[in-house]
């Protein structure tokens, strides 16, 4: 069962009327499913949090944005486990539980992730969100369900807007489905092949999410650094720093 979502306060204003921040949401959607027990969730866990501190300090060197990190876990359901967006500079990672016997269903996390991103939910002049997809496994979703939930999020305005990347642990893992969750042929998945490897592809992406939020920043150069030389990149796909 869905949880309600509580609107966000307007976007504010610092003394004197300046604008203040704009807000960053980060999503982490956490596979949670039976296959991650015992050294994945650890390292996992280890990774989400070795994630914070870069996300932290890219905030605090720029001055355009403040990050704010929900989380969601999905085995056969999904649930919040960060439901109200934390700034990063305050969190504490609560480390991730695997649900014994859980499957891999990604459509329902998609449209659990579609309801904070629903107008009234996320400021006017919010950066575009970020959602992180970390799974070690293909999705066993019942036929339509991945699509459906899929469909749900990017009929969303700043669902449809976000940055969308994904991190396979294991080659194993990486699949289409990741890449039409992506949905950028030029962008690819991030494979971690070990655990270990698991918080160095955690970092990559904290560094693609906030290099791509800085404004005016050529999001297609930045794709190219980070993610090694890529042709074609369509005119416009990181254009925009903002939902609207």
């Amino acid at each position: 069962m869905a949880e309600h979502v509580t609107p966000l306060a307007p976007y504010s204003r610092m003394p004197g009327g300046g604008i203040s921040r704009r807000p960053l949401h980060v999503i982490i959607l956490a596979d949670c499913s039976g296959g991650m027990k015992g050294e994945k969730i650890q390292a996992l866990n280890f990774a989400i949090a070795d994630m914070m501190p870069h996300l932290e300090a890219w905030e605090h060197d720029q001055e355009q944005a403040q990050v704010f990190i929900r989380a969601i876990a999905f085995a056969t359901e999904p649930r919040w486990h960060i439901r109200d967006p934390v700034p990063v500079a305050g969190i504490r990672w609560k480390p991730l539980q695997p649900v014994a016997k859980g499957l891999t269903n990604m459509g329902p996390a998609f449209a659990l992730a579609a309801e904070a991103l629903a107008p009234g939910q996320i400021e006017r002049r919010a950066l575009r969100p970020a959602l992180l997809l970390i799974t070690d496994g293909l999705a066993t979703d019942p036929p339509g369900g991945f699509e459906a939930g899929l469909g749900t999020l990017l009929a969303q305005p700043a669902g449809r807007a976000a940055l969308r990347l994904s991190i396979a642990i294991g080659r194993d893992a990486q699949s289409d489905a990741l890449t039409r969750f992506i949905g950028d042929p030029t962008v690819p998945v991030l494979v971690a092949d070990s655990t270990e490897d698991i918080a160095d592809r955690l970092v990559a992406a904290s560094l693609a999410v906030s290099r791509m939020s800085e404004t005016g920043a050529d999001r297609g150069a930045v794709m190219r650094r980070l993610f090694g030389p890529a042709e074609g990149f369509p005119p416009g796909v990181f254009d925009q720093d903002t939902i609207i």
